[in-house]
This record gives structure tokens, C-alpha cells and sequence, in this order.
């Protein structure tokens, strides 16, 4: 072993879902989907919809966006387009508000989730399309009264979880992530840390429909390039769930608390919140 090599089976190899991704030259960009709610009433909820496209071809594109909003049935709640002009190997974001009526909220008695389905379109034809399920819901943390969801206050009831199971180890099949959320709402939680590790997405994804809040962790304090991207990686892929509400920098590093420790958490908190503003960041101990 190797110092600040973790004291638990972190497991080896693939042992999660892997994909290929093929595109067009013209196509969303990995994780380049971001939807947020900043603000809710009963009669209207507004949805900020931010979508990095990329061209990788070598002429520029004039494309059409087109952002839609289904129910949990799949019928489109509001639709919007727009025109975008991607400059040859280049990147731009593209941004829309939509307001959906009447908006139906997440929260832990009623997980209700949306769809934001997202199309790339030159002359009618469709180049590439992103889905990607929401919930809506309004965060906030105060110092003295702790923790509001829509405005309602909630005392936080949770667990923190390693990501093995007992006698499967790490390569976890999907209906053992939903198994593990099921069990601890039975037990009576409502949050639930990824201690130490990102978490599966197949674990959030059952976090947002059973409903479940999440503390996401981050494995290691390190601003070294490698450690950067873990952090960027882990933020682009999960800030869309519901479920999230705060994220973890690191958990029980030996340097934290020291000067180079306070350095590097201050780096990667800057990072964190400037491609998620939406939650607070902490750190474990």
C-alpha cells in the first residue's frame, strides 16, 4: 500500500456501466447539458436551460436548438427554439428560460421528475439529441435554522455508504443501487453520503425517483491536473439530479487542515462553484 491509499476495498478494474459514444462533427458536448430552477411558485416555474455544443468540423454551422420540457408521462410542457451559429472547431453555450405552469415539485413525500430533451438541428435534420430527467425544487442552508427544501424545513436524517455490497463487492448490478435507497427510507433517512467515492449514476438515478437527498463526494484532495478533472468530471455529470444538494471536496485527508490542505480545498471549491452555483460545497472529516 501506498500512503493516503484508502482504508476500504475501493475495487479494481471496470466494475461500472461502460458506453461508446459516437456524434456528429456538430454535437452536444459531453455533460454540456445543465438545467437549474432559480425560481418557483405554484402558478409558474422558470427553467435555465445552459447547453455547450461543439463543432469539430471545419466549416461553420448554423444550427436550430430546440429545448423541450416533458411531464412524467412524456407529454411536452413548453418548447422553445433558437438559432445558434457554431464557429468550425469551436465550442459556444447557448442559453434559454422556460416557464413551466403550474409546476408540479420534487420533493421527499412526491419525487416528481421532468425531462429536458435537448436537439441539435441543421436544415431539418436532426444531428444529435440529449435527454436528461429534472426535478424541480428550490435549496436553501441557513446557519441557524439548518436546511429548507421548497421552503419547508427538514432535519437531515442520513447514512454514509460505502459503494460495495455485502457479498457482490463494487460491480454492483443496477436494481442492488435502487435495493440500498429502498432499505434506508425504510429505516426512516432521508439523505444519504457518498463516502468516499463518486457515487454510480445509477445510485442518484434512484435517489431522484425514490427520493433521497445526497451529500456527492469527491475521492481526493489534490488540485493536480488529474485532480482537477475528477472533481470537473464529477460536477458536469451529476449536477443535474434533483437529489444533489451539496457537494463533498474530500472526506479525512491527512492535510487537511494544513496550509497546503486549505490551498488546494480553496481550489477546488472556486472550481466546483463555477460550474455549480446552485449548491454549497463542504468537506467531510
Amino acid at each position: 500500500p501506498t500512503a493516503f491509499e484508502g482504508w476500504w476495498y475501493e475495487g479494481g478494474g471496470i466494475y461500472r456501466h461502460v458506453w461508446l459514444v459516437k456524434t456528429e462533427p456538430l454535437h452536444v458536448a459531453p455533460q454540456g447539458l445543465f438545467v437549474t430552477t432559480p425560481r418557483l411558485s405554484a402558478r409558474q416555474g422558470t427553467v435555465v436551460v445552459s447547453m455547450d455544443v461543439m463543432n469539430d468540423g471545419p466549416v461553420r454551422q448554423d444550427a436550430d436548438v430546440v429545448a423541450a420540457i416533458l411531464d412524467a408521462d412524456g407529454r411536452a410542457v413548453v418548447e422553445v427554439a433558437k438559432s445558434a451559429l457554431v464557429p468550425a472547431d469551436a465550442a459556444v453555450t447557448i442559453s434559454r428560460r422556460l416557464c413551466v405552469p403550474s409546476p408540479r415539485r420534487w420533493s421527499l413525500e412526491d419525487p416528481y421528475l421532468y425531462t429536458l430533451c435537448a436537439e441539435l438541428r441543421v436544415a431539418g435534420r436532426v444531428l444529435d439529441r440529449v435527454t436528461t430527467p429534472f426535478g424541480m425544487r428550490a435549496i436553501r442552508f441557513t446557519p441557524d435554522r439548518g436546511f429548507f427544501l421548497n421552503g419547508k424545513r427538514v432535519v437531515l436524517k442520513g447514512m454514509c455508504a460505502h459503494q460495495d455490497f455485502a457479498g457482490v463487492g463494487v460491480a454492483l448490478p443496477d436494481r442492488l443501487h435502487e435495493y440500498k435507497i429502498e432499505r434506508l427510507k425504510a429505516m426512516g433517512c432521508n439523505a444519504y453520503r457518498c463516502s468516499h467515492h463518486p457515487p454510480a449514476p445509477e445510485l442518484l438515478d434512484a435517489c431522484d425517483r425514490l427520493g433521497m437527498l445526497v451529500m456527492d463526494e469527491n475521492r481526493q484532495l489534490a488540485s493536480t491536473p488529474d485532480g482537477l478533472d475528477n472533481i470537473r468530471r464529477l460536477v458536469l455529470r451529476d449536477r443535474n439530479h434533483p437529489s444533489v444538494i451539496m457537494w463533498s471536496m474530500e472526506n479525512e485527508e491527512p492535510i487537511a487542515g494544513t496550509p497546503r490542505g486549505t490551498r488546494i480545498l480553496a481550489t477546488l471549491a472556486r472550481l466546483t462553484r463555477r460550474l455549480d452555483p446552485t449548491r454549497p460545497v463542504a468537506t467531510a472529516t
